[in-house]
């Protein structure tokens, strides 16, 4: 009895060694973003300079603001809160530490995506009338392709970064609702983004015990088809080297893709600037360790 109790006692801890619950309020229910000050003229293109300039906590907050400020007076355009969403993950990943500093980054970030998906009348019908997020996502289109994407990064992040062994186990429906969102968008584009979606294939692979559908040989071939196809993309071979490779014992490898990283110029890549001037400094770190 006192061993199986020891036992309880250790998977209890580890279940609570991160954050234990990923509740929260959906994004569709948030009030709208108010400030009592009008919107500058020029509040878009200050948002847009201030989220490719982001190298630190404090412009990551900048930039998240300018977004905001432009949501007051642009709440119904998916875009805006896509970009929120994007910034938030990327604050919550690159420039915060404790577990639940990023989870409050991640929720925000999760609840901005809701919204964007939200601006879709057909979507905001079937989450009234019930559905969950991922199975709204039946109605989403080419416009909430971001949206789809950041969600489902945050609930990675979110179990990456945020929970425990019982947390994982006790919140796997997000996986699956993650997964759900991911089968959509392929559904839509599969090439969207050189092939985005590949790579987040590879975490889901990856990140899932093998009795809920993890395979390690499947992620290895979703992070291989992502270098290849994402040409102009830092993150994924970032990604397999700091995921992958390290965790199937591949430390060579590993090295190789970070080091890869390291001359990338910023100018010829695609995706998000400050995630690729995150994903630069990221490898040094790592390479450093």
């Amino acid at each position: 009895m006192r061993n199986r109790n020891l036992v309880f006692l250790a998977l209890f801890a580890l279940g609570f060694s991160g954050c234990a619950t990923t509740q929260w309020a959906p994004g569709w229910t948030l009030a709208p973003i108010s400030d009592s000050r009008p919107a500058p003229a020029d509040a878009l293109a200050v948002a847009r300079r201030l989220g490719d300039a982001v190298d630190s906590p404090e412009t990551a907050r900048a930039a998240i603001r300018a977004w905001e400020t432009v949501a007051t007076v642009r709440p119904n355009d998916p875009e805006v809160w896509i970009e929120i969403a994007c910034l938030r993950l990327l604050e919550g990943a690159a420039y915060r530490q404790r577990a639940e500093d990023r989870l409050v980054c991640y929720i925000a970030a999760l609840q901005a995506c809701e919204r964007a998906m939200a601006t879709n009348p057909e979507y905001l019908r079937r989450v009234q009338a019930g559905q969950t997020a991922w199975e709204a996502a039946a109605a989403l289109g080419p416009r909430e392709m971001g949206a789809m994407h950041f969600w489902s990064t945050g609930v990675f992040y979110i179990f990456r970064d945020c929970l425990g062994l019982i947390g994982r186990i006790a919140n796997v429906a997000k996986m699956d609702g993650a997964k759900a969102m991911l089968e959509r968008m392929d559904a839509i584009d599969p090439t969207w983004e050189e092939h985005t979606t590949t790579f987040s294939w590879g975490i889901y692979y990856l990140a899932m015990p093998s009795s809920r559908g993890g395979d390690k040989a499947r992620a290895r071939e979703c992070f291989d088809r992502a270098v290849a196809l994402g040409e102009h993309r830092l993150l994924p071979r970032w990604g397999r080297g700091k995921y992958f490779y390290p965790a199937v014992g591949e430390a060579g490898a590993a090295r190789a893709d970070l080091e890869a990283v390291l001359p990338r110029d910023l100018d010829g890549l695609g995706g998000n600037r400050s995630w690729n001037r995150y994903f630069k400094a990221d490898a040094v770190r790592l390479l450093a360790e």
